[in-house]
């Protein structure tokens, strides 16, 4: 039980995973020791760096966030946080029942599906962001979970979606991650692929790729627009100082600084969150583009083994270096889909997911630079608003309806999940249930 355990943790780890394959790999393609040692360590760093970037980006956007929380009265509607990551870990944490167990085996077993998959089928992908093989093994076992099936039932089901989803949401979005990056060495794994295909099929209905956002040309004046460091920066302090104002309209100073700013003045607190964030995706950059220099070259020897012409199905973030004017796109137009989700379901009595900092960069940005590989700008402009819009219609959606079962039951209180590639399959799945009366 402890080797299992054991193994577990380290898949918990994507920075050692990461690592481990390149080690592998240098070692089949018999490297010098020399290069073998450089590619695992700068592997490894790469993803540490990456994770240092997104903490200090989470770091940013919590405060943030609460602002817009503190901010957006509940009016007589219900709220709620939708953060996938705390679901996941409050309900792991709690251990109800044997959901604790369930969520631990099916990530074991699921990656073996998929492994067992990707060398068996023509998807020849292999999913390695950590926290969403983590989140996703959550979700599905909460799902069978909630249908008052045994641990034996819940795992083995769960384990099936878990390694199909892996397997083949990466082949869905490989398309346009050709489009994308201009190569076809890395594939897209992470949980918004849904949403984000969505974006990509909408920009192809609407625009041009060869109009992209990428090719904007800005007046001298508006030059300085064309550093990602200031354009990001500028755009944030109008996201947090809108986000400050709001909650200052509902709680004062003196409560702004006692309940967020830990008793700095407000305008400053709020100016170094919004350049904190800004540093944290340079960071993020730099780590990324260790990472992709690094684990390409290294992973084929793993892939041409283990599964060959296999291809890494990575994070978000590698895809951000690639269309940087479309990923600050993404941040306006999903914070603005966002808002507008908000108030349609406040109006039609739903539950209302607040608005998410989070999202909008990641989840939205994402979509955004889907979106403009096939329809330029009008495509990057949609892909992020149509992320923030019909991504928060589906949070509620499964919220409200309790999709994945009781989550404040099993110690999720107020919180709900975020990525499409979880809710869409769950609705599906419970529908289904649903109809044969379960």
């Amino acid at each position: 039980m402890q080797i299992v355990l054991f193994i577990l943790e380290l898949i918990k780890l994507p920075a050692f995973v990461l690592g481990l394959i390149s080690l592998v790999g240098l070692l089949i393609q018999k490297k010098a020791w020399g290069e073998v040692l450089s590619g695992t360590i700068k592997t490894i760093l790469g993803l540490l760096i990456m994770s240092v970037g997104i903490g200090a980006l989470i770091n940013a956007l919590v405060p943030i966030q609460t602002m817009f929380e503190a901010g957006i009265s509940a009016g007589g509607f219900e709220t709620f946080v939708t953060f996938d990551e705390g679901v996941v870990g409050a309900v792991q944490g709690a251990n109800t029942g044997e959901i604790g167990a369930a969520i631990a085996w099916t990530m074991l077993f699921g990656y073996i599906f998929h492994i067992v998959l990707a060398r068996v089928t023509k998807f020849k992908y292999i999913y390695l962001t950590g926290h969403m093989i983590w989140i996703h093994a959550g979700a599905f076992a909460m799902l069978f979970y909630s249908f008052g099936l045994n641990l034996f039932w819940t795992v083995l089901l769960a384990s099936i979606i878990d390694g199909l989803y892996m397997t083949l949401a990466p082949a869905l979005a490989q398309p346009v991650m050709r489009k994308i990056t201009g190569t076809d060495d890395i594939a897209f794994g992470h949980g918004q692929t849904l949403l984000n295909m969505v974006g990509a099929w909408v920009g192809k209905l609407i625009g041009d790729p060869e109009d992209s956002a990428e090719k904007q040309e800005l007046s001298d004046s508006l030059s300085f627009f064309r550093d990602m460091a200031i354009s990001i920066s500028l755009v944030m302090l109008v996201v947090t100082l809108i986000g400050a104002i709001l909650a200052l309209i509902q709680i004062g100073i003196a409560g702004f600084q006692e309940t967020i700013s830990g008793g700095q003045n407000w305008l400053v607190f709020s100016i170094l969150q919004a350049l904190g964030f800004t540093a944290g995706v340079l960071v993020l950059l730099q780590g990324v583009r260790m990472l992709i220099a690094e684990i390409v070259p290294a992973f084929k020897g793993v892939a041409e083994k283990l599964v060959p012409d296999a291809k890494p199905a990575l994070d978000c973030p590698v895809i951000y270096p690639f269309a940087p004017n479309s990923l600050l796109i993404g941040l306006i137009s999903g914070t603005i889909g966002q808002v507008a989700g908000m108030i349609l379901l406040a109006v039609i009595g739903w539950p209302v997911p607040l608005p998410s900092m989070i999202a909008a960069f990641f989840a939205s940005g994402a979509g955004s630079i889907f979106g403009n590989a096939t329809g330029g700008r009008r495509g990057a402009w949609a892909g992020g608003f149509l992320w923030g819009f019909l991504g928060w219609f589906l949070i509620s959606f499964a919220y409200k309806f309790m999709v994945f079962g009781d989550l404040a039951g099993m110690g999720a209180v107020s919180l709900g999940f975020t990525v499409p590639d979880v809710i869409v399959p769950g609705i599906v799945i419970w529908l289904v249930a649903k109809l044969f009366g379960v």
